[in-house]
């Protein structure tokens, strides 16, 4: 099978890249371990999904983790660490911007770091106890986050220049 090199301009990184992977046109698809999680390199679309898809299990864990808290202070009938029943509504919110973000939607990877640096903001305000490992956390899904919202309009760049190297290998 032929496999084409991507743009020298868009790509980033061939370490450890498997030439047997399909071609996807000019950004051929890598799947590899990035150097560095928390800033991953956008050179082709398995990066960009990589990335995107990072920002999908920050909202999962975000609905998984607020669920449980919710559940567990729904059966206690005590809030716990500001949580109660209520918080049922934010992890089915959380659930839908992990779902959108998979889909590859970039307003739903933008509302879901939004969204999460409000929540974290206000959760350090009013409950001032969960500064230390609750700051560690925030920073790591913040930047998972952040790495769905790179991912996410990475993407939908280099599949719009595909389609438009498709069209003009269409008209040639």
């Amino acid at each position: 099978m032929h496999v084409r090199e991507p743009v020298a301009s868009l790509r980033t990184s061939t370490r450890g890249a498997s030439m047997s992977q399909p071609d996807r046109g000019m950004f051929m698809v890598r799947k590899y371990k990035q150097d560095r999680w928390y800033w991953p390199e956008l050179g082709n679309l398995a990066d960009a999904e990589q990335a995107s898809n990072a920002g999908s299990w920050a909202a999962v864990f975000c609905a998984a983790v607020t669920a449980i808290v919710a559940a567990i202070s729904m059966f206690s009938g005590k809030s716990i660490l500001g949580i109660n029943a209520m918080a049922f509504g934010d992890a089915a919110v959380f659930a839908v911007i992990a779902w959108r973000i998979r889909a590859r939607s970039k307003s739903f990877a933008v509302i879901g770091l939004v969204l999460f640096i409000l929540e974290k903001i206000y959760q350090f305000a009013t409950q001032p106890q969960v500064l230390g490992f609750g700051l560690f956390m925030a920073i790591i899904l913040t930047l998972a986050f952040a790495s769905g919202v790179r991912g996410t309009f990475a993407y939908h760049r280099m599949r719009e220049a595909l389609a438009l190297e498709r069209a003009a290998a269409q008209e040639a």
